[in-house]
């Protein structure tokens, strides 16, 4: 747990640098020895956009925690290799958008996973800051896949 808290206080502090130098108000990071109090987890509602490929996302899910203008976006994803081929990294892109339906922040991470052809690999878990509050919505979409061989296969940007 130690180190979660050291990653979210490390990116805290880093949007607070880049608020800084746009003239935003910042978030305040807590000191050493202080707990990070977030809010209680609350679902945010997350679709699957079209995707070819034989690699697909079956399952996207998304909560948020907040503490001082700040959001921490947890992901749980389940994706199905239905190629021929081992993979062992997958790219997703997550599109953030805001009240008024339009994306306000496009993030991407990428899950070192092992998923053999014909396999599915549960329990994905991703996670990110945002420094505009939570996202009204989420759409999830891979942006790149990392076959065994050490090919990568990119998508291009997700289907609306």
């Amino acid at each position: 747990m130690r180190p979660f808290v050291f990653i979210v206080a490390a990116c805290a502090a880093s949007l607070a640098v880049a608020g800084i130098a746009r003239g935003a108000p910042t978030a305040t990071v807590p000191a050493v020895g202080e707990a990070l109090r977030l809010t209680a987890a609350r679902p945010i509602p997350t679709d699957v956009a079209s995707q070819p490929g034989p690699v697909r996302i079956d399952g996207c899910f998304s909560d948020g925690r907040g503490t001082d203008g700040l959001t921490l976006v947890h992901h749980a994803l389940r994706v199905a290799n239905t190629g021929d081929r081992a993979v062992t990294a997958v790219r997703v892109r997550f599109a953030f958008y805001d009240a008024f339906g339009d994306i306000n922040a496009t993030r991407t991470n990428i899950a070192e996973t092992r998923v053999e052809p014909g396999a599915t690999a549960d329990r994905i878990n991703l996670a990110e800051l945002s420094d505009a509050g939570p996202p009204a919505r989420i759409t999830c979409s891979i942006d790149a896949v990392r076959f065994v061989d050490g090919t990568i296969a990119r998508t291009g940007p997700p289907v609306r």
